[in-house]
C-alpha cells in the first residue's frame, strides 16, 4: 500500500520541479485570473501586446537611463531590460490589468513586474516596475495610451532632472 502513495508523491514532486521558467504568470494566485463579468482584474493570459517604460535621470556628470519593455505573447510576459549600469537582458515577468468595475469599460490600471537584474525572477511581493494609473477605456478589450511625467527621483533644488514615459498597447485575446 505504501508503494502507490510513494509513487504519487514522487510524481507530484517531479511535476512541481519541472515547471517552465516562464510559468511565473500562471503560478499560485496568478492562476485565478479571470475574464468574466464578475472579475475586476485580468492577467497576461487574457492579453497580448506591449507595455514600456523609458526613464532618464540627469545630474552633474550623471546620465542614468533605463528602459523596460514587457511583451505579452500567448499569455506569457517577457521583459527586456536595458540600463546604463548593466548589459541588456531578457527574463520572464508578470502583468495584471485592474479594471475599475465589472462592466466592459471604465477606469483601469496596468501593473508589470520585471526583474531588476539578469537571473532574477519577479515576485508578487515586489513593487511593479511599471504602473500605469488612472486611465479610462471605452472598452477593456483594447487598452492603448502614453503617459509622460517628471521622474519620481527628480530634485530641481539639487540639480537632478528627469522624465519617465510609459506607453502601452494591450488587446484582449
Amino acid at each position: 500500500m505504501a508503494t502507490p502513495l510513494r509513487g504519487l508523491l514522487l510524481w507530484v514532486l517531479a511535476v512541481s520541479l519541472c515547471q517552465v521558467p516562464l510559468a511565473a504568470q500562471a503560478s499560485g494566485a496568478w492562476s485565478k485570473c479571470n475574464m468574466d463579468s464578475l472579475a475586476t482584474w485580468n492577467c497576461a493570459q487574457y492579453y497580448s501586446g506591449t507595455v514600456t517604460m523609458a526613464s532618464e535621470l540627469k545630474a552633474s556628470g550623471v546620465d542614468d537611463r533605463r528602459s523596460v519593455t514587457a511583451t505579452v505573447t500567448m499569455g506569457r510576459v517577457s521583459c527586456r531590460v536595458k540600463t546604463t549600469e548593466a548589459p541588456e537582458f531578457e527574463a520572464p515577468g508578470m502583468l495584471a490589468v485592474v479594471h475599475g468595475g465589472t462592466e466592459n469599460s471604465g477606469k483601469y490600471e496596468i501593473l508589470v513586474w520585471c526583474p531588476d537584474a539578469a537571473g532574477e525572477r519577479p515576485s508578487r511581493r515586489d513593487s511593479p516596475v511599471i504602473h500605469v494609473m488612472n486611465q479610462r477605456a471605452a472598452d477593456y478589450a483594447a487598452l492603448d495610451g502614453k503617459d509622460a511625467y517628471e521622474h519620481p527621483d527628480a530634485d530641481s533644488v539639487n540639480g537632478v532632472t528627469g522624465t519617465e514615459t510609459l506607453t502601452w498597447h494591450l488587446v484582449r485575446r
